[in-house]
């Protein structure tokens, strides 16, 4: 799943009032397509800030705007703990950090517009209460998921290693019990097991049987996923399912949208700027095991120019200025392969059911699965200059 030139084209776009020379994915090649080794104040309409630190519950702003020490780290070296269970320095369980800037449905339209979040944005946001895609999330139900499709129907799985080496091909009900009867039936993938032994469905959904069901699902609120673009196959949809600790590597593509259908998901960023060390053989539960809880937090000052970035964004859209060829020079300022690696904790936020991530442009980004039955879906964007 590397990315080729031979896969894209490029194609004139209009997004956001202004002319973007767009890359057409041709299904599988920019899907995954994965590349690997990231003044004045205006409001994003008074969204909740996040803060290093606390933690999102997936109710809004609720648990958002106080400050909240539950970080779920264990610094104790991992081992067994009283009740004879394995004790893990990151537990999927509990409630973890958020630091990335959380934007209702609402905000995010009376920001920029019904025709939503405009091409190019240059950070990560999540966007919650969204509430359009209930009749999906019912069609996806673990119960009701098979009865979408023929009899027996078979799915591609992908390793969880950063190159996504291995596949196998097996029916969608036997990967269904497989996941959530794992690891003597806790449903679980555990931080010591081998990426490219861990099975994972992400990515291998472009059959036309799941180009029908995938009709069903409501596309993000962007400038780029308009009906046009999905009739012209200028968005391309990924569903996925994976069991508690599951997740990709570190990777990095072009920019797009995740929303969690069912259960959680973690999400950690770097920008393209920086990036992370880790063993490409393992998943990304192995990285936030042994690598995560050393980094240094996110400081003040680190929040204070993400936020300012938000309002400069705004700002320049609102006055319509093209932000594009700006985003173009940030990123060859960083020639590719030269990036550095950090020794700060990543951006990082749980999208929760009905919730969605947007990430940027070759950010790099890893993600776990926090439940035994995680279900969502990634909508590739073209929105290239």
């Amino acid at each position: 799943m590397k990315e080729t030139k031979d896969n894209t084209v490029k194609t004139k776009e209009r997004c956001s009032g202004h002319h973007h020379w767009s890359m057409a994915p041709s299904l599988f090649g920019l899907l995954l397509g994965l590349t690997f080794g990231g003044i004045e104040s205006v409001q994003l309409a008074d969204s909740p800030q996040p803060y290093e630190g606390g933690s999102c519950s997936g109710d809004g702003d609720k648990n958002c705007n106080a400050q909240d020490n539950k970080v779920a780290i264990n610094h104790d070296s991992s081992g067994i703990s009283g009740d004879g269970k394995q004790k893990w320095n990151w537990d999927p369980s509990t409630t973890h950090r958020c630091n990335i800037r959380r934007i209702s449905r609402l905000e995010l339209l009376t920001s920029f517009g019904n025709a939503g979040l405009p091409c190019l944005y240059p950070y990560p946001l999540v966007i919650y209460r969204g509430n359009e895609n209930s009749g999906f999330a019912n069609l996806t139900t673990v119960d009701n998921l098979p009865l979408n499709f023929p009899p027996d129907f078979h799915v591609t799985l992908s390793g969880s290693d950063s190159l996504s080496s291995h596949r196998r091909t097996i029916p969608l009900t036997q990967y269904l019990n497989e996941i959530l009867t794992a690891n003597d039936g806790s449903g679980e993938t555990l931080p010591n097991q081998l990426g490219n032994e861990t099975w994972y469905l992400f990515g291998e959904t472009f059959s036309d049987e799941w180009a029908t069901f995938l009709q069903s699902y409501e596309l993000p609120p962007c400038q780029s996923c308009t009906p046009l673009h999905r009739l012209q196959n200028k968005i391309a949809l990924s569903f996925g399912i994976g069991n508690t600790g599951s997740g990709v590597q570190w990777h990095l593509h072009g920019p797009g949208f995740s929303e969690t259908i069912h259960g959680r998901k973690h999400w950690v960023l770097y920008p393209p700027a920086d990036r992370p060390e880790y063993d490409l053989d393992y998943a990304s539960r192995h990285w936030m095991e042994n690598t995560y809880p050393a980094l240094e937090d996110r400081t003040a000052e680190d929040l204070k120019n993400e936020k300012w970035g938000h309002d400069v964004f705004l700002r320049r859209w609102k006055n319509n200025m093209t932000y594009g060829s700006t985003m173009q020079e940030s990123r060859s300022s960083v020639p590719e392969g030269e990036s550095l690696p950090s020794s700060k904790k990543p951006w990082e936020c749980t999208i929760s059911r009905g919730e969605m991530i947007y990430f940027p442009d070759r950010w790099h980004h890893a993600t776990i699965n926090l439940e035994k039955y995680t279900v969502f879906v990634s909508s590739f964007t073209t929105e290239y200059e």
